[in-house]
């Protein structure tokens, strides 16, 4: 399991993650402050090195200094994903989301991660919470239903009845 679990982050967190996001998702969030900026920025850089230790550091400085901005905490699950800590990526993710509830990309890795996480004892509550965040994402942006297609997280989940019921009721009408 761990291989295939190392193998999915891999893909989600290049596919949405570590990349330089505007300040928010939505165009009316004020500019965060410069301190608050600068660790952000150190975050990715040191990301982007493959120190996720430091990475972790600058972005918590960088929420400290601006605590209702959402996209540090997106990059910090981001990084927590890279190091296999699933947990605290969820716990970044859901804050973002809390923040910016129109955040798609983190609505998608929020799906994803409770995806992976199935194996556990919360597999009904995980699943619940999989198909949530995946509703969500495609509320917001409706390519996220062609990238759920093809995401081999959700391969535990694609066969089931609300996961089927998800993408019927999300795809054009003809």
């Amino acid at each position: 399991m761990k291989p295939f679990l190392i193998f999915c982050l891999t893909v989600l967190l290049t596919g949405c993650g570590l990349k330089s996001i505007p300040y928010s998702q939505t165009t009316d969030v004020v500019e965060p402050n410069k301190a608050a900026r600068s660790h952000y920025n150190w975050g990715l850089a040191y990301a982007k090195q493959g120190d996720l230790a430091q990475a972790v550091t600058e972005f918590k400085l960088a929420i400290q200094n601006e605590p209702g901005w959402a996209i540090p905490y997106f990059n910090l699950g981001a990084v927590y994903g890279n190091m296999g800590d699933v947990e605290q990526a969820i716990r970044a993710w859901e804050r973002a989301t809390q923040l910016d509830v129109d955040f798609a990309k983190a609505h998608y890795n929020l799906a994803v991660a409770y995806s992976l996480r199935t194996d556990g004892s919360q597999v009904t509550a995980d699943i619940e919470k999989s198909i949530a965040s995946l509703r969500q994402a495609i509320r917001v942006d409706k390519g996220v239903l062609s990238d759920a297609e093809t995401e081999p997280a959700f391969d535990k989940i694609r066969d089931l009845p609300e996961y089927k019921a998800l993408v019927q009721t999300s795809e054009p009408k003809q």
